[in-house]
């Protein structure tokens, strides 16, 4: 072999090294910024999450904290009025009209009317929440005074539904009704100040709901042996009758309450106590409405930080919401579509429908909801109500100072992950 090909060898294998010099480094270069870019993914998806769920437990303590606030009010206020000497004085005058009246006896042409306003009126509704057709045996008051005073403050009050509480006196001439015009006028503006859906006072002994401001069919019925005996306001009166402590408030969690249309209700009450002894209990009816509209931020969950998915809600001890879920509102097809999908039964689903509200009625069964059911905070990624991916934040809700541990809330807000 010649020195010229020797030379052009050694060349041409040092150039196939170079080459494959450069396509390793090339390689590694290539490895390391891959390497770069992988790790940076996931730091900065770390850090998105983390942000996320950072976002989403300072809205959850948030709501929280005005939940919880919400109730102390509504518990000071309740234990200040309980105590006020113009509860006292008209429970104790109620108390005695009230008993006048059911010593006496209603005329049957009155108790016709009484029952035929509600064939007309309460069957009906009672008809669309049940599904089905109710007893009119079962709906109407037991004695002689709540079929005289429901004639005279329901039946024949020229006011509407919603404005019935603005008749003071029925202008019967009795001692009722005296009292009636004296007591109801400050009753009402106490409700109104303080945010009370009702307002109500009853007998400690009987049970009776000697007062009411919004006069539903509840007005002067017994908690004892009328319709309402297994409702929660005939929990929370017979509670708060038992003790003679002007510092105690029963509060009952939200339940369908039949004479506001099975709409979801809970009732605080306080012993009103004259000297030593108990002799009635005022109780304020606490819409569901106030709540759901601290928990969805008055329905403007994109101004509240929850961009186009994110939702915040509450739910109880027996796994029902009590707040709607954002699909609720915003997209009622797509909602029930996904419940459907979701596994909800078609019983489950039927109630929400004819009831008009998911409180209640939507079981939310979640790794979230069980943890935070079992007082446990904290967040993660989990499988929502809706069956898709979904990061969480979740915790108790806690209301100091109340007699509420069969009536636990807790607050959960999540968004889907994109």
């Amino acid at each position: 072999m010649s020195s010229a090909d020797l030379t052009g060898s050694t060349r041409a294998a040092r150039m196939g090294l170079a080459v494959k010099l450069f396509a390793t480094l090339l390689l590694l270069g290539a490895v390391a910024v891959l390497v770069t870019g992988v790790l940076g993914y996931f730091r900065a998806r770390d850090a998105l999450e983390k942000a996320v769920f950072d976002q989403l437990t300072a809205a959850r303590q948030t709501k929280a904290r005005q939940v919880e606030t919400y109730f102390r009010t509504i518990h000071a206020e309740l234990r200040l009025l309980a105590t006020s000497k113009m509860v006292v004085d008209a429970t104790r005058e109620f108390r005695a009209a009230v008993g006048d009246l059911d010593r006496g006896s209603a005329s049957p042409d009155l108790r016709r009317k009484v029952s035929d306003w509600y064939t007309e009126h309460v069957i009906p509704e009672q008809k669309r929440v049940l599904g089905r057709e109710p007893a009119l045996a079962d709906y109407l008051p037991v004695g002689a005074a709540p079929y005289y005073l429901q004639y005279h403050y329901i039946v024949a009050n020229p006011h509407p539904a919603e404005r019935r509480k603005l008749l003071d006196d029925a202008g019967d001439g009795s001692d009722y009704s005296r009292l009636h015009a004296v007591y109801n006028p400050l009753m009402r503006a106490a409700a109104e100040t303080v945010g009370f859906f009702d307002f109500m006072v009853a007998d400690s002994q009987s049970g009776r709901l000697i007062y009411t401001v919004e006069k539903e069919v509840d007005f002067t019925t017994s908690l004892q042996a009328g319709p309402y005996r297994r409702s929660n306001v005939a929990a929370a009166v017979a509670r708060c009758a038992a003790t003679a402590d002007r510092s105690a408030v029963c509060l009952e969690d939200f339940a369908s309450y039949a004479p506001s249309g099975g709409a979801p209700i809970a009732f605080m009450a306080a012993p009103v106590i004259d000297g030593s002894v108990v002799i009635g209990v005022l109780v304020a009816q606490l819409s569901n409405e106030e709540i759901d509209t601290v928990v969805t931020g008055g329905r403007r969950w994109r101004q509240e930080g929850f961009g186009a998915t994110g939702e915040a809600y509450l739910v109880g001890p027996d796994y029902l919401v009590r707040s709607g879920p954002r699909g609720f509102y915003e997209n009622r097809d797509l909602y029930f579509a996904e419940l459907k999908d979701a596994g909800a039964s078609d019983e489950e689903i039927a109630a929400i429908q004819r009831y008009g509200s998911p409180v209640l009625h939507q079981r939310i069964d979640t790794q979230a909801t069980r943890a935070a059911i079992g007082g446990v905070e904290g967040t993660g990624e989990i499988i929502g109500y809706r069956g898709n991916e979904t990061l969480a934040s979740w915790g108790p809700l806690a209301i100091p100072g109340v007699l509420f541990s069969r009536s636990s809330m807790y607050s959960v807000c999540n968004t889907p992950v994109s």
